[in-house]
């Protein structure tokens, strides 16, 4: 029976409150009342480029539920009780919870894809995915809806998606994660639809864990292909705070990626002298002058490692 209350609709609920949750726990830790500053967002676990790219990946996820300001907040939080409910309806509460987390990691890797450096944060890449997923559900999928409803939600969802998309071009709006949700949401909004309404939940959790390996893949794809200059600025931040496990851990992973790049290998093998890890150190600064024949800096450090060894 629905009672019209809360409990009816227990995923966009609960992902409401961890979005308040987290909310006042920033408040609580940062003492900051009107808004976060970069650094606040990013401790908080804002999605940003250098950093996820580098091996966070659990920033795609955490992002969704980070907000910079209270205005920030209410907005998504009004947009996404009211998209949750009708998503409640349309595919089941497990299945939004599943939609909001997969879909909003679908904009925050479109927008780091984009725009490697910036700090994406917000459920709104999640919220078009909702709104994508349910409208290409109500349109193509088979549900159980008259033709009136189907007409008077398509015709709220397209309004919705498109006069948020038009704001989305003022500056300081990450447009692309938008994008990024909402194409996400349409993807898979018919599959699920299709299998809620043959009423085999077997399907819908199929097509979640498939849509869930297809993210995967793509996120390590754009991290490939975008994370290189990112990680080895991490990297480089790591040795100057003497973190060298955490340099090296980064390092090892980019050069296998980008085994022609002398930079990379010689910070690497920076990293491993200061470790105290001297045979790999020696490796990596020899493998830096095989690339670059002319790297001054790898041909210093080498004869000082080759000395030092000598005199021992």
């Amino acid at each position: 029976m629905n009672t019209g209350t809360m409990r009816d609709y227990p995923a966009t609920t609960t992902l409401v409150v961890i979005n308040l949750a987290v909310f006042v726990w920033m408040i609580a830790t940062s003492g900051a009342i009107m808004g976060f500053n970069g650094l606040e967002l990013v401790h908080a676990g804002g999605n940003f480029g250098p950093y996820t790219l580098s091996g966070e990946y659990w920033r795609l996820v955490t992002t969704g539920f980070v907000h910079g300001n209270l205005l920030h907040l209410a907005f998504n939080v009004w947009c996404l009780w009211s998209l949750g409910q009708l998503s409640e309806k349309l595919f089941g509460s497990w299945i939004t919870g599943a939609v909001y987390v997969l879909t909003g990691v679908g904009g925050a890797m479109l927008s780091i894809f984009m725009h490697p450096e910036r700090l994406e944060i917000g459920a709104s890449g999640a919220i078009f995915g909702i709104a994508g997923a349910v409208l290409s559900g109500v349109k193509f999928g088979n549900v159980s809806l008259s033709a009136w409803q189907k007409r008077s939600i398509t015709s709220s969802l397209i309004f919705f998606a498109g006069f948020n998309l038009v704001i989305g071009i003022a500056p300081g709006i990450d447009n692309w994660c938008h994008i990024g949700g909402f194409v996400t949401g349409l993807i898979f909004g018919v599959p699920l639809a299709t299998a809620n309404a043959s009423g085999k939940k077997t399907f819908e959790w199929m097509t979640i864990l498939l849509a869930s390996a297809v993210l995967a893949v793509l996120g390590l794809r754009v991290a490939d292909v975008k994370g290189h200059e990112s990680r080895v600025g991490v990297a480089a931040m790591r040795i100057q705070e003497h973190n060298y496990p955490a340099a090296i851990r980064i390092l090892e992973h980019d050069v296998a990626l980008n085994p022609s790049d002398d930079r990379a290998m010689f910070l690497l093998g920076y990293a491993y002298e200061r470790n105290r890890e001297t045979d790999k150190a020696i490796a990596a600064f020899k493998n830096a002058l095989q690339i670059n024949p002319n790297s001054e800096d790898a041909k210093e450090a080498l004869q000082e490692l080759q000395g030092s060894q000598t005199a021992k």
